[in-house]
């Protein structure tokens, strides 16, 4: 077994790094806060029918017939969608062992209670980096889930990044898997991204970055033209979108000297607004179509835009929280050291007609 947190490249004497504290974490991104654009819905435990009634009868009203009128025959079908909760789990395993030769059995216990790491500075690190990337994991399912997720070397191919693990993918079919269904059924809920359909990665961002980002900008602006005139009418619309379209359009209003408001937050998004609506920056985004969404050669539609509304991007979860209790232990008879957490969630986009997507 290998150490968690692998300390092989480092270096240390008795008066070299004797508590891990003293490491330095390297930047990365958070996760987007996730109550920002998402709704959430608690007590879904087991599969469950999401009944959506259209807001309106239809076509009422005609002229007064006088005697024995024929009465208006108007409907509201209701719409069904189902919430699929699936259970997802983080199990990790350290021995005592796995520590030997590295600056980290300074943390160590001593005696009987060598093998015990629970209470240790290493174990609080290792805890301290966990509740980081819980919130990017539940991001990543909600978002880039798909069941049939595959690798690009996979037959049939996927779009997964050869050599990373489709299990981290293939639990529950996320919001990017669901617009494209839903723009797959209705070619008007998709506005063209040129710049995606680039041969390279060179290319995808070069196209976009051409002419100060005047194609980010005009992509924009077409997706709130494009969108469906219920979306507009719609309290918490909203446009989410990657950091390279925010950042090629924000380059071509500077270019025209066009006043823009930005604001930038500690946890890895920006929040401003275009024509008016709320945009939500997420370089998270970019991070993980980089990571693992990379043929090698080029990247899957890196430049994404999503117009709808926040009710519109539900997750629902069996509890009051997600993925909130940690359970770490040690057991004396394998004298292993372990941290455990499971919960369940499904993410759904109820209303397909709430959309428009530029990718």
């Amino acid at each position: 077994m290998a150490a968690t947190i692998n300390l092989s490249a480092l270096t240390f004497t008795a008066d070299q790094l004797r508590v891990m504290n003293e490491l330095v974490v390297l930047a990365s991104l958070d996760a987007p806060e996730l109550n920002a654009f998402h709704t959430f819905h608690t007590g879904i435990k087991n599969d469950r029918e999401i009944g959506l009634i259209p807001g309106t009868l239809g076509l009422i009203g005609k002229a007064a017939q006088g005697c024995d009128p024929t009465p208006d025959t108007p409907t509201s079908a209701a719409i069904k969608k189902v919430w699929t909760p699936k259970r997802i789990e983080v199990i990790l395993e350290q021995c005592y062992t796995d520590l030997a030769s590295s600056m980290a059995q300074l943390a160590r216990n001593l005696g009987v209670a060598v093998a015990d790491l629970t209470n240790t500075e290493y174990f609080a690190f290792l805890l301290d980096l966990l509740q980081r990337d819980i919130p990017k994991m539940i991001f990543r399912h909600a978002w880039f889930g798909n069941q049939n997720a595959a690798n690009v070397s996979d037959s049939p191919a996927g779009v997964i990044t050869d050599g990373i693990d489709v299990d981290y993918f293939n639990v529950l079919n996320g919001f990017w898997y669901q617009l494209a269904v839903i723009y797959a059924a209705t070619a008007a809920r998709k506005t063209a991204i040129a710049a995606n359909a680039e041969t390279t990665r060179a290319l995808q961002f070069s196209t976009l970055a051409a002419s100060s980002g005047v194609a980010a900008y005009n992509a924009l602006n077409s997706v709130v033209d494009n969108a469906p005139a219920i979306l507009t009418g719609q309290a918490d619309r909203i446009i989410i979108c990657t950091n390279s379209i925010a950042k090629s359009a924000y380059r071509y209003l500077q270019s025209k000297g066009i006043a823009y408001d930005i604001q930038l937050q500690t946890n890895g998004f920006a929040l401003s607004s275009w024509d008016g609506i709320p945009l939500v920056v997420v370089p998270f985004f970019d991070e993980c179509i980089e990571t693992y969404e990379n043929n090698g050669t080029k990247l899957n539609n890196p430049h994404r835009i999503v117009y709808t509304t926040k009710a519109n991007l539900n997750i629902g979860m069996e509890g009051e929280t997600l993925f909130e209790s940690l359970d770490s232990f040690y057991d004396k008879k394998s004298r292993k050291n372990r941290i455990e957490t499971i919960d369940a969630f499904d993410a759904k986009v109820f209303d397909d007609r709430l959309v428009q997507v530029g990718i």
